[in-house]
């Protein structure tokens, strides 16, 4: 009899880990941490600034630097100087910043403000949704060209500004440039902080994007999607009411399947297969819903996204949180996907690894493939 009930106590107990296991990993999904900011350890008069070495601040591309509690922004070139020791790494300011030595800095993507991205700043614009309303930022187009409005759209953990530098990529052309925000991302008016639905909500709110655009007199509608942006994006074209009217899609560092996105993270942080297979198991349940405070049951597969409108895919082998062996299964899936491969980054640094080769990339391919929509609209 004791042998039976130390048994049933063990099943218990490792049940009861089981499921607390799952519904971590479950939770980390949605409610994403970000990594510890670096620590500013010297500042030199002539602008190298000593910090924390950590995946972003050793990548060899610019980046920008958020500092003063992240309140401020500064700009740091590509030169990265020898790794320390200590674990410290040496990069060198753009422009002069007032950095202060003992203080926290965090490595991001972007390296522009909302008026310093083109030369006219944008118009602050309110994209009303069934959510909330979505501030927006509108970069009004030039000639002809601005009736092509390309919609950026940002990824996880970030804001808008992240998203500055597909407008800066396209300013050149013309087109306008819409920046919006979705549910989830705090920067609606008073919302707080809620799970991500993994871009099966949110691409409402592009939707209602486009139909702002629309209404606004554009003619073509191209989307920018970063990372989860790139999920919003896939969700839109096949749900949306407004998705026929998309002409295009870039997806930069796309997240295109989150199980197999999912199934790859963890297996970075040793978890086994089985285990994070449960984990999402658990987000694709009602239950699971219902325990993580989603809006809805995710339907998380390894399935590819079909695609009907022609598709860049920007990624590179560096990226460490999306697989690119995901992207290059997208693009041998669909002849309306061609992938351009960058050098190797970290997620969503294609830009900072080679901004021009961006440019002309994105540039290049929205004009080849409006053009030849124009035509197939002839025949």
């Amino acid at each position: 009899m004791l042998a039976l009930i130390i048994v049933a106590i063990a099943v218990v107990v490792l049940a009861a880990a089981y499921c607390a296991a799952m519904l971590l990993l479950a939770r980390a999904v949605v409610f994403p941490q970000r990594a510890r900011p670096a620590k500013i350890f010297h500042v030199s008069p002539s602008g190298d600034v000593e910090l924390t070495s950590n995946p972003l601040t050793r990548f060899g591309g610019i980046i920008g630097l958020l500092y003063d509690d992240e309140t401020k922004l500064a700009v740091l070139t590509s030169a990265v100087d020898e790794e320390d020791a200590d674990g410290t790494v040496v990069r060198h300011l753009a422009e002069p910043a007032a950095l202060e030595a003992g203080t926290d800095g965090r490595a991001a993507g972007n390296v522009f403000t909302p008026t310093n991205v083109t030369t006219t700043p944008p118009a602050s614009v309110e994209i009303h949704t069934d959510h909330a309303s979505q501030p927006a930022w509108l970069y009004a187009g030039t000639g002809a060209a601005s009736s092509t409005w390309v919609i950026h759209v940002h990824g996880m953990l970030a804001g808008r500004d992240s998203a500055l530098r597909s407008v800066q990529a396209v300013a050149g052309a013309g087109y306008t440039s819409l920046v919006i925000s979705y549910r989830g991302d705090r920067e609606a008016a008073g919302e707080t902080r809620e799970p991500s639905a993994l871009g099966q909500a949110e691409w409402q709110d592009l939707d209602a994007a486009i139909a702002y655009a629309r209404s606004q007199g554009a003619a073509r509608i191209v989307v920018v999607g970063w990372s989860l942006g790139a999920t919003v994006a896939l969700e839109e074209t096949t749900r949306g009411l407004q998705g026929a009217s998309i002409d295009a899609l870039v997806l930069v560092s796309p997240v295109v399947s989150w199980a197999r996105t999912i199934h790859y993270g963890m297996a970075r942080q040793h978890v086994p297969r089985w285990l994070a297979s449960s984990a999402i198991a658990l987000l694709s349940s009602r239950l699971g819903a219902r325990v993580l405070g989603l809006p809805l049951t995710l339907s998380l597969t390894e399935a590819l996204p079909t695609v009907s409108i022609p598709t860049l895919v920007i990624h590179s082998t560096g990226d460490l949180t999306t697989p690119f062996a995901a992207s290059e299964a997208f693009a041998a899936s669909s002849d309306r996907v061609v992938l351009e491969q960058f050098p190797a980054s970290p997620h969503a640094m294609e830009w900072n690894a080679a901004p021009k080769l961006f440019a002309a990339h994105v540039d290049d391919w929205i004009v080849a493939n409006l053009r030849q929509s124009d035509a197939e609209d002839v025949k």
